[in-house]
């Protein structure tokens, strides 16, 4: 995979967020959630975590309504 770009990022807690991006190369477009730590001192950018998940693009709208029916459950 050569090309990698954050899409949106969403806060998970004080100290990780999760970074969606869209990975293209070698004549694949995946998606990539990934769980991004601060560093342990003040200083520096956040860092990938290994907790994510890579998925085919082909998969986004089935991942969409699932999270669109785990909204409902948790809407009041």
């Amino acid at each position: 995979m050569s090309n990698l770009r954050t899409v949106a990022t969403v806060r998970k807690n004080n100290s990780e967020e999760i970074r969606i991006s869209v990975v293209t190369g070698d004549g694949f477009t995946l998606v990539d959630l990934r769980v991004f730590a601060a560093p342990k001192t003040s200083r520096g950018e956040p860092y990938p975590t290994t907790n994510g998940i890579r998925l085919a693009k082909s998969t986004l709208p089935a991942l969409i309504q699932a999270l669109q029916a785990a909204e409902r459950e948790v809407s009041p």
